[in-house]
């Protein structure tokens, strides 16, 4: 097991906490930073597991082997807080806009730009790993806060939200890099 997995899943529970249902938040009932309808596709896929129905009633270990499972897909950032960082925007927005945030942030910091497609193939990673983290990490917390921004601007019933996202964004992982 990854020990930025670990340093990853702390930082991001210490986001997250326990259960809420808040009724501006379009994910609905969550727990963990897990929605009820994550849940429902984990309990079809392994159910096996025996994992609960209602996300009310999932416990951290349950959370913690879903985000190992769906959300872990950094082993190739070479810069741990980087790697957590990216999970943790993975967690709150999908694992889908935080590849495209990285590729954005990237494409802040570089000349020759990379598609933002969403997809984490070989030359977003290579260009990801070319940044100075330091520089990688501020320009990923700019374009964080920009995508929370958006969300308001686009729909003003999450604005209830934006002071919590905009303390996310800032949030940078501590790690030991000689790990």
């Amino acid at each position: 097991m990854s020990s930025v997995l670990e340093d990853a899943l702390a930082f991001t529970l210490g986001n997250e906490g326990g259960y809420v249902n808040h009724p501006a938040d379009p994910g609905g009932a969550t727990n963990f930073g897990i929605i009820q309808k994550n849940l429902t596709l984990w309990n079809a896929a392994h159910p096996e597991l025996g994992f609960p129905g209602d996300v009310r009633d999932l416990t951290q270990d349950q959370a913690e082997a879903i985000y190992r499972a769906n959300y872990w897909r950094w082993d190739a950032i070479t810069d741990p807080a980087v790697a957590i960082k990216l999970f943790d925007i993975g967690v709150n927005c999908g694992t889908g806009t935080s590849i495209k945030l990285l590729q954005r942030a990237v494409n802040q910091l570089t000349v020759t730009p990379i598609d933002e497609d969403g997809h984490l193939g070989p030359g977003t990673l290579g260009a990801a790993n070319a940044q100075d983290p330091a520089a990688l990490m501020q320009a990923l917390c700019q374009v964080q806060r920009d995508h929370y921004q958006a969300l308001v601007d686009n729909n003003s019933s999450q604005a209830v939200f934006l002071k919590g996202w905009l303390n996310r964004a800032a949030r940078i992982p501590e790690v030991n890099h000689g790990v």
